[in-house]
């Protein structure tokens, strides 16, 4: 009989409680009748006893229900340890395929939380927004300053707006010149991030004036690295050249942009009223109620409506619209998507180690095929059954998560090195929110890899498994098999085929012809002090007598100086008149200024006509240089030298009248200032001397090696510098670095992607391999009866490897189907290579089907080895 319902139980102990107090008071002469009433009566409140009984008996219940449940989970979990234990061989591989799988989800999801998902560091992040221009191309631009004032004056759907910019800023102060990123703020800066130092306080508005004293905040950071432990509140800083007066310190988290140290008010010095210098960032706090949508409307509209008056010539480099942006999408927007498809990636890792793993589960649950049917011959239940299998692959998954978050510490200090360019990277860690997601993934893999296999091997009835248990695997077992081993194949060949669109895209970056040679040069941007070299010409002279005392180093093969660094991202442009006319205006060509050295250092080959010489001083007339790409746009059916070229509206001679034009005295190659993608585009080049403007806030010195090795010279620059002024702080950067920094982005996908097809790739030939030996050791008697009756070993080997392989070209064609679909989403990241690039949709699959093949010619080869009369002895 089973158990009583605890009320029904209760009710029966209660009435036999009181039927005996009911016999003892007819034993002292009470009426039978009357002596239940009184045994009643003394009993008390019976509803109230009977509830507090039942609920006693209740928890009672639970308590030993719990008691059980803990010793029978404690001994399916000592029993699977000891299962485990006996077979090393399935543990070992089995715990680094879930290490693997687990730790890559991991990593990647750390990543993914870190930067898209971790909240900004800024009071109500969600009501901050980015501000850019929209061009009349459709393109966005930054911010022109006056039109930054009109917004401020006019606009209700912002409680406060600001610009900004950033730079690279030389700051003196402590022991010696540090150059970090500095960045000029409007008023209304700290209104709109509300950012609350830490010591101190934010600039003030009467700091944001025309001609005020210079002030500054600095992070926590910096503070430490210039004043150590005393206090930075109250001290003086060295800001290119100007001195400025720390008022506040910030805490490092909380800094915008995120790279910055140190912020400034720009209103200081005067900022102009062109509406076509588009020199801005600007963000702003939406007001209560206002959505981003409300915002971008009435600025645009506010846009339209204050430029309808600027005059006609202008109107190329008006601002047509606004772009409106929240400002983590500002931040993160770039990275969403490849973050988000490599998380993808890492989920189809998971998915290749769970189906691993349940082949092979289930493979070798033919093994204990007689162990389970003596356990549910002794009265174990199939739900028993499934239950201890479920806990053995629970306490695989535990220990495998366990490996795997070493394994994604592993991988996300790689990551970071990797991925330094990807905002917020330095928020990334195994945060309580990221192990959580790994015990979700643990518990995933176990469902999505026991589950089947428990299923399974627990179906067949008791006499049915003793009966057939050493007749080898059934057709019905090997389907099952054959659908687990195409999925993973199917997986492997999907993200192989992505990795390998992006070898072949980044070997089509890396073949680009950048139009200048990295190899052996070494750079160092110099600012030099505002105060000491007021003026143009005088950081033109500071390079015109530093650059013959670095051409005469002992191994320098050139010196000079740029501007502008090649593939560092853009060069400023503007739009210049040709042919001397003021009125032929033409499209917007790079602006760079450089040296006679620079042309010679870089290696940028001469087309035509002569580089800067000696007769280009700064008294002469001005002399130009055009790339080939500036002929091809604009004198194509023409001899360029002799043409005249104006400065662009880039220089201090913009608005000189009449307009200075300089004769074009060269033609040389074209050189990739933005990236490696991109091809040149139209470049003037200026001599630094007869056009000083632009080296006032800064160039860049490159030494060029008499031999390859560019870090020879780097130390030789370093000292040429320091001893040219001691202000400068000198960071030297090898070009070569450079330009390995510029497919940085690329090299990331690559790299991570390439990791988890690799592994992919490994978990599916272990796979294979690990069904197959199964399937030639539960069919050992079959090939001792085929090769006893005359079989050749080849053909019992072709039969083997035929099995298997039928299963991997299913496999092979759902994930060639697969890539179909997946490679579109890879189509933005990929450079000159089509989605479904012929080679890689050819190599792919042939890289798999001989992994495959391999993986399989060993066991198939075993079966081979079979003894006949062992064979049949055995069974």
């Amino acid at each position: 009989m089973g158990e009583l319902p605890v009320d029904e139980e209760v009710a029966r102990e209660l009435e036999s409680h009181l039927a005996l107090r009911a016999e003892e008071l007819v034993a002292e002469g009470w009426d039978p009748q009357a002596a239940r009433a009184e045994a009643a009566r003394r009993f008390g409140d019976y509803e109230s006893i009977r509830k507090d009984c039942a609920s006693l008996a209740r928890r009672r219940d639970r308590r030993i229900r719990r008691s059980h449940g803990w010793e029978a989970g404690m001994q399916d979990v000592r029993y699977a340890i000891r299962s485990l234990v006996r077979s090393p061989g399935f543990a070992v591989v089995a715990l680094l395929t879930l290490a693997l799988g687990i730790g890559a989800n991991t990593a990647i999801y750390g990543v993914v939380h870190g930067v898209l998902l971790r909240p900004l560091p800024y009071e109500q992040p969600d009501r901050i927004v980015t501000v850019a221009e929209q061009g009349r191309q459709g393109g966005t631009m930054s911010v022109a300053w006056p039109n930054l004032g009109d917004w401020r004056a006019q606009s209700s759907s912002v409680e406060a707006i600001a610009a900004y910019g950033s730079g690279i800023r030389t700051v003196l102060g402590g022991q010696e010149p540090i150059r970090i990123q500095g960045t000029g703020v409007s008023e209304d800066f700290w209104r709109v991030m509300r950012t609350r130092p830490t010591a101190g306080r934010v600039t003030a508005p009467d700091e944001h004036r025309l001609g005020a004293p210079l002030s500054a905040v600095v992070t926590e950071g910096l503070a430490d690295r210039l004043f150590g432990a005393e206090t930075a509140v109250g001290r003086t800083v060295d800001i290119r050249g100007v001195p400025a007066v720390v008022v506040g310190v910030i805490d490092d988290a909380s800094a915008y942009p995120q790279e910055s140290e140190i912020w400034y008010p720009v209103e200081v010095n005067d900022q102009g009223d062109s509406r076509t210098a588009h020199n801005w960032s600007v963000v702003a706090r939406l007001s209560d109620g206002v959505t981003v949508e409300r915002a971008h409307d009435e600025l645009e509209a506010l846009t339209i409506r204050m430029l309808a008056d600027e005059p006609a010539a202008d109107a190329d480099y008006l601002a047509a619209g606004v772009h409106v942006t929240e400002l983590r999408e500002a931040i993160v927007g770039d990275v969403s998507r490849p973050l988000l498809l490599l998380l993808g990636a890492a989920a189809c890792v998971l998915l290749v180690a769970c189906t691993n793993l349940a082949s092979t589960l289930l493979a070798r649950g033919t093994v204990r095929a007689g162990e389970l049917a003596v356990r549910s011959s002794l009265g174990a239940d199939r739900g028993r059954l499934i239950r201890q299998l479920l806990t053995e692959n629970a306490v695989l998954a535990g220990v495998g998560a366990l490996l795997g978050t070493g394994v994604a510490a592993l991988l996300l200090r790689v990551i970071r090195t990797l991925g330094a360019d990807v905002p917020r990277i330095e928020a990334v860690s195994l945060s309580l929110p990221v192990l959580v997601f790994t015990g979700g993934i643990a518990l995933v893999t176990v469902l999505a890899s026991g589950l089947l296999p428990a299923l399974r091997l627990t179906e067949r009835s008791r006499a049915g498994t003793l009966r057939v248990r050493s007749r080898g695997s059934s057709g019905e077992r090997r389907r099952i098999w054959g659908v687990l081993v195409a999925t993973e194949v199917a997986l492997a060949v999907v993200l192989l085929m992505g990795s390998g669109l992006l070898v072949r895209s980044f070997a089509q970056v890396l073949a680009q012809d950048p139009g200048f040679d990295a190899a052996d040069v070494a750079t160092s941007s110099v600012a030099l002090n505002a105060l000491r070299y007021p003026d143009p010409v005088d950081h033109a002279r500071f390079y015109t007598e530093l650059l013959p005392r670095l051409e005469a180093l002992q191994g320098v093969e050139a010196a000079g100086i740029l501007s502008n660094l090649p593939v560092s991202g853009g060069v400023p442009n503007g739009r210049v008149q040709i042919d001397g006319d003021p009125d032929k205006h033409v499209d917007s060509p790079a602006y760079i200024v450089a040296s006679p050295g620079a042309f010679e250092a870089l290696d940028i080959p001469l087309v035509r006509g002569r580089f800067f010489d000696a007769q280009d001083g700064p008294e002469a007339p001005h002399a130009v240089l055009v790339n080939e790409a500036f002929v091809e746009a604009f004198w194509p059916d023409r001899d360029p030298i002799g043409g005249l070229v104006s400065g662009g509206g880039m220089d201090d001679q913009w608005n000189v009248e009449p307009t200075p034009f300089g004769t074009v005295v060269g033609v040389v190659g074209d050189v990739r200032y933005r990236d490696l993608t991109r091809d040149a585009q139209p470049t003037v080049y200026w001599n630094y001397e007869q056009r000083p403007f632009r080296v006032r806030f800064g160039a860049t010195v490159l030494l060029e090696a008499a031999g390859d090795d560019a870090g020879a010279v780097a130390p030789l620059l370093r000292r040429a510098l320091m001893d040219a002024d001691s202000d400068i702080a000198v960071e030297i950067e090898l070009l070569a670095d450079r330009v390995a920094g510029s497919v940085a982005d690329r090299r990331f996908m690559l790299l991570v992607l390439g990791g988890f097809a690799a592994l992919a790739l490994t978990l599916a030939a272990v796979g294979i391999y690990g069904v197959v030996s199964y399937t030639v050791a539960r069919r050992t008697r079959e090939m001792g009866i085929r090769l006893a009756l005359g079989a050749e070993p080849g053909s019992v080997r072709g039969l083997v490897l035929g099995g298997a392989m039928r299963t991997v070209v299913v496999g092979v064609v759902l994930g060639v189907a697969g890539a179909f679909v997946v490679n579109r989403l890879l189509e933005s990241f990929l450079f000159d290579v089509a989605p479904y690039d012929p080679l890689t949709f050819v190599a792919v699959p042939l890289l798999l089907l001989g992994t495959a093949l391999l993986a399989s010619w060993v066991p198939a080869r075993r079966s081979t080895r079979v003894d006949p009369i062992q064979a049949m002895r055995a069974e």
